[in-house]
């Protein structure tokens, strides 16, 4: 199907009429005639005019468009070559989103590591928070994606990773010199964590409304820095994980320690619609990720 402005000019230059060239479109000659003479608005040249004896006639801007719209078609027959050899040579493109922090854990080279083996699949990756990352993934808008835990009935989801939830604190302060805290413990604190729309903070309100208990004040930060230096400077306690807090960033100074709450656990895992089949490049992404997590579990 001619699909393409520049064919339509072609069929003209090289049809003796706008009617034999219309034929071949096929369209009407009224409508054939009409969209050469919207391109030669656009262009603001005349492409053909009328000889004195009703013929019609190619001008010198035509001659020269002729040679140019050749040189699209050809090139566009290349483009559509190339991306025919590419979809019979197996590429994969995936869409992945992933709840914020888990890339921090798997290391920022992990889709690298995963790539260098499979030159067939190109990956686009986009962090968000974790009920945005689950919301894009229901309404098809990626692949797969990593999810923090626990996940939507409306997922199949493969867990990768676990580890318990902890808090820094100052360690002036009554809790540190714990061993671990209870949720309890945290009754009517200042808290820095991630807001509403993460897990940790879901299931910390969730905790206090089913245990009647005083809720803490929460101060909402969604970068784990700002959670650090809130803790740093007496202004109340802060959410962390065994791997955030273990980094050497904030292991510089001995004025702040991380305590385990009990009960309480963050993990994530591998996430995908249950209706829909998976391809064999993501199920090898998944075999890969696991095995990276699996590594990186004997360090924390």
């Amino acid at each position: 199907m001619l699909q393409d402005r520049c064919d339509y000019f072609i069929l003209a230059y090289e049809s003796p009429s706008f009617s034999a060239a219309a034929a071949k479109v096929p369209m009407s000659p009224q409508g054939f005639t009409k969209a050469i003479r919207n391109m030669e608005r656009e262009l603001g040249v005349s492409l053909f005019t009328m000889d004195e004896d009703g013929s019609r006639v190619a001008t010198p801007y035509a001659h020269e468009f002729y040679e140019y719209a050749k040189r699209v078609r050809a090139e566009r027959n290349l483009l559509s070559a190339a991306f025919d050899r590419i979809a019979s040579s197996g590429y994969v493109e995936l869409r992945i989103a992933c709840s914020l922090g888990i890339p921090g854990f798997l290391g920022f080279d992990f889709l690298q590591d995963y790539l260098k083996t499979h030159a067939d699949v190109s990956i686009s990756l986009c962090e968000m928070p974790d009920a945005l990352c689950e919301t894009a993934l229901s309404e098809g808008l990626y692949d797969m994606a990593l999810t923090v835990v626990p996940c939507d009935e409306e997922f199949e989801s493969r867990l990768l990773y676990t580890s318990p939830v902890w808090y820094w604190v100052r360690r002036d302060d009554p809790l540190g010199d714990c061993e671990s805290i209870g949720p309890e413990d945290l009754a009517g604190r200042r808290i820095a964590m991630p807001g509403d729309d993460f897990k940790c903070y879901r299931a910390l309100s969730d905790w206090f409304a089913s245990a009647g208990a005083n809720p803490p004040e929460i101060v909402k930060y969604s970068e784990i820095f700002w959670i650090y230096e809130f803790v740093l400077h007496g202004r109340g306690v802060g959410f962390t994980l065994p791997h955030l807090a273990c980094l050497e960033v904030f292991r510089g100074n001995e004025d702040v320690r991380a305590v385990p709450l009990r009960g309480f656990t963050w993990g994530f895992g591998a996430s995908r619609l249950k209706t829909r089949t998976p391809t064999s490049a993501e199920d090898e992404l998944v075999e890969y990720l696991c095995e990276r997590a699996a590594r990186l579990r004997k360090r924390f």
